[in-house]
């Protein structure tokens, strides 16, 4: 066809035709010309009828320099894996044109990313609130990376890991640090998804073998809230709060009485405390929490809050989504220019309906800080506090256990909402069954 004079930056997905979306299939059908790096111009070739011109890895100014000259005149496909806006091309392109104030049509067209691949091959590790990161130094330095790593892996949501191989030692380092900040935990690896050579594996991270990972991988870290076996990795959405989404299968029964009579072994009787104790274990996989939670004051005060219709105030939204009753959630209270966290400003927000109420703070310290700054005025029945973190999260919760509100925290750096929200539910089962 005649040519149009228009630059197209396409995605071409994960390199299988069958994901490649039909616009991208015909534009590169009817380009003049299809440039790219190599490797991904190899996977669309036999779809071109124009030119083609293959580049090289650390050409990518040159590439777009001449595929945007090459669109004065000519329709050019200018093909990027995956989506190009993500760790693709395409921002080189507009950041080029913008700054040499370069006037062409111009569009991009976008493509099923790696993270998507990846995700649907894994069966759903990201099914919410997720993170992405790439461990590559070569535009970014490794303090930035390190810095955002940590406190993304503080977050306790998935993480996806790009260019996990990139750079002398980035993997190693980038693995310790994830050690540092959770400890042992699930990760998935998906090398040369839905192309030949293709690899779906999952591990715990200290099992993880490194010499498997190249460029063509990609890593998903799973959350506290993450489930799955050595082929699949799913972190529900909260579904089970609102429907009954469990399985009822013979299987799934045995499975869950074998789970409850490992933990009876390790933390024995009969008592609401223990039975804390096992969820908390459960939750979060950590023996360690049999002796890092503290119990103060009465429980049974939790108990008749619950009985009596009393608000349960959370923290964060994760909180909520693993809780088995309805609550409120301080962040959504959180308004205007703040001095603090959104947990804490909602907090603070809360107060007129904190007495009375069963608090959970089970992410931000500085929400547990704000709670005893209200409480002196609006006593809550129960506070269950297990916020996480290096900073301030030990000392949040010491300064819980000293008011004179009875209250189950932990002790530590460790936590999170995941073990938030399991002593909540083992409460609010037990207010409903006495």
């Amino acid at each position: 066809m005649q040519s149009q004079g228009k630059l197209f930056v396409v995605g071409i997905g994960p390199g299988s035709d069958e994901l490649l979306t039909i616009k991208a299939a015909k534009i590169i059908e009817e380009a003049d010309i299809v440039i790219g790096h190599r490797r991904y111009v190899e996977m669309v070739k036999h779809l071109a009828k124009g030119e083609i011109i293959e580049s090289e890895m650390g050409k990518e100014l040159e590439r777009v320099k001449k595929a945007v000259e090459l669109a004065k005149s000519k329709k050019v496909a200018l093909v990027s894996g995956g989506d190009p806006c993500i760790y693709g091309i395409a921002a080189l392109v507009v950041e080029y044109l913008m700054k040499n104030d370069i006037k062409i049509d111009f569009e991009i067209v976008p493509g099923l990313s790696a993270l998507n691949a990846a995700n649907s091959l894994l069966k759903c590790p990201i099914s919410g609130d997720h993170a992405v990161i790439s461990l590559s130094d070569h535009l970014t330095n490794w303090d930035i990376i390190e810095r955002r790593l940590r406190i993304l892996l503080r977050c306790d949501i998935p993480i996806v890991v790009y260019n996990p191989s990139a750079g002398e030692n980035n993997l190693k380092k980038a693995l310790e640090i994830a050690a540092s900040e959770r400890g042992d935990f699930k990760v998935a690896m998906v090398k040369n998804a839905y192309r030949k050579g293709e690899l779906v594996k999952i591990t715990n991270l200290s099992e993880l073998d490194v010499q498997e990972i190249d460029m063509s991988t990609l890593l998903i870290f799973g959350s506290s809230e993450s489930i799955g076996d050595e082929r699949s990795l799913t972190t529900p959405r909260g579904y089970s709060v609102k429907y009954e989404v469990g399985a009822k299968t013979l299987e799934a029964k045995k499975i869950a009485e074998e789970s409850a009579s490992i933990l009876r072994k390790m933390i024995p009787g009969d008592t609401l405390k223990d039975e804390i104790l096992r969820r908390a274990v459960m939750a979060t996989g950590d023996l360690s929490y049999r002796d890092l939670i503290v119990f103060k004051g009465d429980l049974n005060s939790a108990l008749k809050a619950i009985r009596d219709g009393c608000s349960i105030i959370v923290d964060v939204e994760m909180v909520k989504a693993g809780l088995r009753r309805e609550s409120i959630v301080a962040v959504s209270f959180a308004k205007g220019n703040m001095t603090t966290t959104r947990a804490a400003e909602g907090i603070k927000r809360l107060a007129d309906r904190i007495e009375g109420s069963l608090v959970g703070i089970g992410n931000a310290p500085s929400a547990a800080f704000a709670l005893c700054e209200i409480a002196e005025k609006y006593e809550p029945a129960f506070i269950v506090a297990t916020p996480v973190g290096f900073v301030g999260a030990a000392e949040s919760k010491e300064a819980i256990r000293k008011l004179k509100i009875p209250s189950i925290t932990n002790v530590g750096s460790k936590g999170g909402s995941g073990v938030c929200a399991a002593i909540i539910n083992c409460l609010i089962e037990h207010a409903g069954s006495d």
